[in-house]
């Protein structure tokens, strides 16, 4: 298992590797050194005036990014690009065969950040790193969990959480999911009362496609898609409408709870409670918040100044937040409700985002097509 162990048991090994480790054995003049070169670079990339950056979809993750960058360097204006990832693969792709190098930096997902590392589109993020504390693998729980390519060099997982299904307690009993746990989703009481992130469209409801087929095995994962009449959206933001209208009882894909906010704050009433923090309804995740950056890129000091800036303390506790995923990074509080909170020691099943998981993923996400053929 990657990542999910104990977030005191990594805080207590960061901060070890700190202890021990260059970034706290630096001289003085050491500790000069890096602080001058990243005065150089920032001052570099202030002449630069921009940079061009891809970002996931959330909306409050964007108005974070922009809002604390514009505080940390007014003078390097972000141009901020939600393209949706298909398209934008394309673009990339099409730009460069005509020698065009557009763009500078992605906090995106992992889906198009794969082909990019394959095809000579992107560089090794550590090697935009200054700053010694966050070229600290202690800090992120090991440099082969903290990159989710194949290569370990070019796609950092700045996020690390567990997840799964979610239910209202004001139609689905607790004590019921309680003791079917994952089999609460065959109860045939809750036939069209399922409502899933469409797994065929890239975004949150695509991994748990492998989480449950794994979890209820082949049989039971196909009389799920056969029997339960479930709601398919195309967009996560509708899981959750439809969960506050009533319509459905369960979500699967988006974290259902924090996006119910806006809903709850307008008078919706609703109990929205995670199946449990166990490994039997949950899967480790890395979300959909990789970071990637392009080589021949035409911002490099920006770029640079970006990677930094992100990873640092403050904004990566900022950003979790914004985004209601904890940090890879230990020493960052996590945001997890104790409902959330991985178990100490449980083994989950892997992310499925990872690019070693791919291969199970696609057989997972085609079988769930073959599946729901049948159900129409």
């Amino acid at each position: 298992m990657r990542g999910i162990i104990t977030r005191a048991l990594f805080v207590a090994a960061a901060f070890a590797a700190l202890a021990a480790g260059p970034a706290a054995a630096q001289s003085p003049d050491q500790v000069r050194g890096w602080k001058a070169e990243m005065q150089r670079v920032v001052a570099a990339a202030e002449k630069e005036g921009e940079l061009i950056f891809q970002s996931q979809p959330n909306q409050e993750a964007r108005d974070f990014l922009l809002r604390e960058w514009q505080k940390a360097y007014p003078k390097i204006a972000l141009q901020l690009n939600v393209i949706p990832l298909p398209q934008w693969l394309a673009r990339v792709r099409t730009e460069r065969q005509a020698d065009k190098y557009l763009w500078d930096v992605a906090v995106a997902g992992f889906n198009v950040a794969y082909p990019m590392s394959h095809e000579g589109i992107l560089d090794p993020v550590l090697d935009e790193m200054i700053d010694p504390e966050i070229k600290n693998p202690a800090l992120w729980g090991g440099w082969d969990a903290a990159f989710a390519d194949v290569a370990k060099k070019y796609v950092f997982s700045i996020s690390n959480f567990i997840a799964g299904p979610w239910f209202d307690a004001q139609h689905v009993p607790p004590e019921k999911v309680a003791r079917l746990r994952i089999k609460t989703l065959l109860d045939p009481e809750y036939a069209g009362k399922i409502v899933w992130h469409d797994p065929a469209v890239p975004g949150s409801g695509s991994a748990p496609a492998l989480m449950l087929r794994r979890l209820l095995g082949n049989d039971d994962y196909k009389s799920f898609l056969l029997n339960q009449k479930i709601i398919f959206v195309a967009q996560q933001n509708q899981v959750v409408e439809t969960m506050a209208r009533g319509v459905a009882w369960i979500g699967i894909g988006p974290p259902v709870r924090p996006l119910m906010a806006q809903f709850t704050q307008a008078g919706v009433k609703t109990d929205i409670r995670p199946f449990g923090n166990g490994p039997e309804v949950n899967m480790e995740s890395i979300g959909g918040s990789t970071l990637f950056v392009f080589n021949k890129r035409p911002h490099p000091n920006a770029t640079k100044v970006f990677v930094n800036w992100l990873l640092s303390k403050n904004i990566q506790y900022g950003f979790a937040k914004a985004i209601q995923q904890s940090s890879r990074r230990m020493d960052v509080p996590s945001v997890a409700e104790p409902d959330q909170a991985p178990v100490a020691g449980a083994k989950y099943v892997s992310s499925p985002q990872r690019e070693e998981n791919l291969k199970a993923l696609n057989e997972a996400l085609q079988l769930t097509a073959e599946i729901r053929k049948q159900a129409k």
